[in-house]
């Protein structure tokens, strides 16, 4: 019976970083792929909560340490739509060579595996200049508010008109997301039975 314990999945992963050829299974590919995604979302969670904890300055009075920590939060927003990107793309690279392999398992050429990295850069870039925008106009929005507080009822228009202000996907971003629809069907089936061009049953 094969080994199929984390360590063997991680060396295996680890060792075909840079070598698509052969064959792996589902189950080797997703588990490989929640060890790169898991501590990725990790970073992400973290570093977040660096760019969005706010700084207090005694020297500095009431209105203006919440004048820098609305800039520190709103920038933080938009700045974070670019960080989740580098990580979603480092990990994405680091998978390209185990998704070609799964594709092989499903007896489809490696090339395909293009998809993932190209279809995270076009829908990341996308999330973050929707980001930046809603930052922007969160920031108009507290501004404000803070000069004329609204009535208790009036808040709740808020969050339809943060969405009405949001713009909608762009053309690369839609195709990046249909590609990504098919190539995680094509992951997520079973291999081809027996060996096929690109080697051995795994």
């Amino acid at each position: 019976m094969a080994d199929m314990s984390m360590a063997r999945i991680a060396k295996r992963g680890v060792v075909g970083t840079f070598d698509p050829r052969g064959r792996d299974d589902r189950l080797q590919f997703w588990l490989y792929f929640a060890m790169v995604f898991a501590p990725m979302i990790f970073v992400q969670f973290v570093a977040q909560m660096v760019l969005t904890f706010p700084t207090i300055d005694p020297s500095l009075t009431a209105e203006a340490n919440t004048a820098a920590i609305d800039r520190k939060m709103f920038g933080a927003i938009g700045t974070s739509g670019y960080l989740n990107l580098a990580c979603h793309l480092i990990a994405a690279v680091l998978l390209l060579s185990a998704t070609a392999r799964r594709l092989h398992d499903r007896g489809r050429a490696g090339w395909w595996a293009l998809i993932f990295p190209s279809a995270v850069l076009a829908a990341g870039l996308d999330q973050a200049r929707r980001m930046d925008v809603m930052a922007g106009h969160m920031a108009r929005m507290t501004t404000e508010m803070r000069k004329a507080p609204p009535e208790p009822i009036e808040m709740l228009s808020f969050p339809a008109e943060l969405q009405a202000a949001m713009p909608g996907p762009s053309w690369p971003a839609i195709v990046a997301g249909i590609a990504m629809l098919w190539l995680a069907i094509e992951l997520l089936r079973a291999g081809t039975p027996g060996d096929n061009r690109f080697g051995p049953q795994p």
